[in-house]
């Protein structure tokens, strides 16, 4: 007997990864849309800490990251004082570091 199996694949439009489900790749076509406008936080050279708690709020970008005041960072679980300074001095550096490539 033999046995015929289909196999079904989600594909992100804009980075081409492939995912198992629809979701997955719904979810990674919604990010992919925001980095296409700004950069990744990542660009930031966080701590993994404080990089963690600022993607599981569902801060993604640098524009993200901007329009969120000070009082919404502290709202968010486990995110300090000590990571809300780490986060000033480090967009701070980057915008030195924009500032002197232009």
């Amino acid at each position: 007997m033999i046995l015929e199996t289909k196999i079904v694949i989600y594909v992100c439009s804009i980075c081409q990864r492939t995912y198992k489900l629809k979701e997955d790749a719904r979810k990674c076509e919604s990010l992919c849309a925001k980095l296409l406008k700004s950069p990744d936080i990542s660009v930031l050279g966080l701590s993994s800490r404080t990089y963690n708690l600022l993607k599981i709020a569902g801060i993604d970008t640098l524009d993200e990251l901007l329009e969120t005041s000070d009082y919404q960072l502290l709202r968010i679980k486990r995110f300090g004082k000590g990571a809300l300074n780490e986060l000033h001095e480090k967009i701070q550096m980057f915008k030195a570091k924009s500032d002197s490539k232009n």
